[in-house]
This record gives C-alpha cells, structure tokens and sequence, in this order.
C-alpha cells in the first residue's frame, strides 16, 4: 500500500508540474494540492514560486526562503531564488542566500559552483573570478577551477590575471585551448588561436563555442575555409511567414501576459527587456500552438534546402536527420534594448520569429536588425558583422547556432519575438 501512495503522489506531482509548463489555468492549484502532500519537494516549490511571481503576489518567494533556510544545500533551489529575485528587481540582493549558505558550508563544491556562474552570468565578471580564487583558498585548488578564474577574469578585462593563471596550468584540462584562444584574441593573436581552436575541435568537435570562435579567428585571418564554415550564404536567412494581422496581434496579446518579471533571467543576452520562463512551446494557449505548427512546417523546408551532408561540418554533418525543437522562449523588448553578441550552445539551428515591430525602425542605421558574425564585447576585437537582416512582423529569421548574433538597439516602441533552437533528433 505504500508503494501504491508513494506512485499516486509522484504521479500527483508530475501531472501539477506538467500543468503548470502548459500554463493550465488551474497549475496553481494543482501544485498546492501536491505540495500539501510532499511539502519538500524542490520541483513543485520552484514551480509554486514561479506562478506565484507571475501573479504579481507579494509573498510568492516565502516558502522558498523558508525551505532554503532550513536546507541552505538545496543547489537548484538556491539558483532559482536567487534568480527569481534578480527578476523582480533584487540587482543587490539577490545572491543574499547562496551567500548566508556558503558563510555556513565554506566547503560545498556545488554552492561555489553555482555563486560563481550566477555571479558571471549577472555581468560581474571580475566578481566572479574572486569567488573562483575564494574557493580554491577553501580547499579546492584545483586545475578546474584556476580555468574558471582565467576564463572570467579575462572576460573582465583584467587579461595579466589571465594570461598569469592560463601559463600555470597543465595541458591536458579538456577545455584549455578554447580559453587560451579566447585570450589569444583579446591579445591580438589571432594566428595563434587559429592553432588553439584547431586542437580545441580535435577534442571537442561538436562543441559549439569553438566553432563560434573558430569562425572569429578564421576571419581575421582571411582563412580560406571561413567561407565553408558560414556556407556563403546558403546557410543563414529569413523566411516571409506571412500569417494574418490578427493572428499576429492575438499572439502577441498572449505572449504580454507571459512576460510578467521585471528584467531578464540571469544570464541571457537581452538589455531593457523580458525574457519568459520554460519552454514556450509546451504552452497550450491556441496561437503559441499555431505558431509552433507554422515554425516547425518552415524549419523542415529550410531542413529540407541545405547543402549537401559534410561529415566535417557543425551544420552540415547533421543534414540527414531529422530536425527537432529544442526548446523555445519570447522576448520583449521595449525602446533602447537590444541582445548583447551571444550564441545558443544547446542546438545546431537557432532563429528570431518577429511578432511585433516598431513601425519607427530606422532602416538606414539598421535599428532592431539581427547581426551574425559581431564578436562579444569580451573578445575586445573591432569586428564587425558579416551580416544582418531586419526585423519584420511574421519574419522567421535561421541560422546556424555558432554563430555570434546579437541585435542593434531601437529608439522606441515594442519589439515582441519568439526564439528557439532546432537540434538533430
């Protein structure tokens, strides 16, 4: 009979759960009456939370505060307080209790891990690279870890840190070479991380980050096999959708509703603008359902176009199989935003469906375009983009996920798209 519980709870749980990524009207309720059963669970509390915030309730983070105060181990649900503060608008506090955690258990491989991510993804790089130094004086000074101090404090421009712990280190880490091509670039020595992201293919070829580097370093090296790599146009573009203006104007109205924290999620790319939480396309609402048909039915046809299968290609190599969503997510961007230069390291196609333009967009100076090749600003290169398209309601824009895309900022108005990543199944 216990068994027969345990199996109706955990059934009970996973139903709210689901419920509550398909954005069902009754998820909260469901998740309550779970939780009554399993008050410790970390998934149905990070879910309670989440819907909780999305209503605007004042006290949606409570019972997590009071979980994390009696378990301060809980990793994930210490990364998703602390994430859940940084979008409501708690830029100072938000890392308040990963901290009070590791004032208690200084030696937690998995706090540190995650104080340090949170820290680098909030944009406090440097920060980031103390906290690195800070758990190794723990305990934990290792090679890894003397990497990810490198790695960040390079990013943050402090490049003899850098360059002091990069020569230090044993050759053999696995992802050396990415990050010592990384501050070959930042130094100016492109010839050189050409030979770094070489070897830096060899031991991780579907590694997206290296490809996106790779395609950095062979063009400021006028390499011959940069054209291959972009596909020379074959392999990036937009496609017209053309649905209805009422189609368009109903999703939208959906996908407002969506967005109802205050800033970005840590770590994303967007600046003066929202990005929503889970996968999108989980939803049930009819025009994210509509949407996903009319984004899936394009994906195979521009699939179906590709050149030729390439074995030695990211891309290309994967032309012969079926091509699946990944995951899929709306941003919302009001007037002065824009994405930061980022890639998508979890599939092989990424995209921008634009579902609401400014119809004040100044083309001349590309105002919203989406710009592929721009190097992040931490590579500290003057590249510029090899190309850009523009923004246009009903405008499904692909394009292979190593490349560093990122969009120029717009003066005014509301700028609402769809996203996703595609990967082969």
């Amino acid at each position: 009979m216990a068994g027969a519980g345990s199996d109706d709870a955990q059934a009970q749980r996973n139903a709210a759960i689901e419920a509550y990524h398909r954005g069902e009207a009754n998820a909260l309720s469901l998740i309550s009456d779970a939780l009554a059963r399993n008050p410790h669970d970390g998934g149905l509390l990070i879910s309670d939370a989440a819907l909780r915030l999305s209503r605007g309730e004042p006290d949606a983070l409570s019972r997590m505060e009071r979980m994390i105060a009696q378990a301060p181990d809980w990793v994930d649900g210490q990364v998703a307080l602390a994430g859940f503060r940084w979008e409501s608008g708690d830029t100072d506090g938000y890392l308040s209790g990963i901290e009070t955690a590791l004032a208690k258990l200084p030696r937690h491989a998995g706090l540190w891990k995650s104080y340090i991510s949170l820290l680098a993804g909030s944009g406090k790089l440097i920060a980031a690279a103390d906290a690195a130094r800070m758990a190794r004086q723990k305990g934990f000074d290792m090679p890894m870890l003397r990497l990810i101090e490198a790695m960040h404090s390079g990013a943050g421009g402090d490049l003899d840190r850098a360059e002091a712990l990069l020569a230090d280190l044993p050759r053999e880490i696995p992802d050396l070479p990415q990050q010592l091509a990384r501050h070959l670039l930042r130094t100016g020595e492109a010839d050189a991380a050409v030979v770094e992201l070489d070897e830096a293919r060899r031991r991780h070829p579907d590694d997206i980050s290296n490809w996106a580097l790779t395609e950095i370093a062979w063009r400021l090296t006028e390499d011959e096999r940069h054209d291959w790599l972009v596909g020379e146009g074959k392999l990036a573009g937009p496609l017209d959708l053309g649905p209805a203006e009422t189609d368009l104007s109903a999703l939208a109205d959906c996908l407002r509703d969506l967005h109802a924290s205050g800033a970005a999620p840590i770590g994303q790319s967007v600046r003066s603008g929202t990005q929503t939480r889970g996968d999108i396309f989980k939803r049930m609402e009819p025009p994210i359902a509509e949407l996903r048909k009319r984004l899936k039915a394009a994906v195979a046809e521009f699939w179906s176009g590709l050149p030729q299968i390439d074995p030695a290609h990211p891309l290309l190599r994967h032309r012969d199989a079926t091509p699946r969503f990944v995951t899929g997510w709306s941003i919302r961007i009001l007037g002065g935003g824009f994405h930061v230069s980022h890639i998508h390291p979890g599939g092989v196609l990424s995209s921008a469906f634009y579902v609401a333009v400014p119809d004040t967009l100044d083309a001349k100076t590309r105002e919203g375009w989406i710009e592929l090749g721009r190097p992040p600003d931490d590579l500290q290169l003057d590249l510029g983009p090899f190309t850009a398209f523009g923004p246009k309601p009903g405008r499904l824009v692909l394009f292979p996920s190593y490349l560093y895309h990122g969009t120029r900022p717009f003066s005014a108005g509301e700028r609402m798209s769809v996203a996703f990543d595609i990967a082969p199944a």
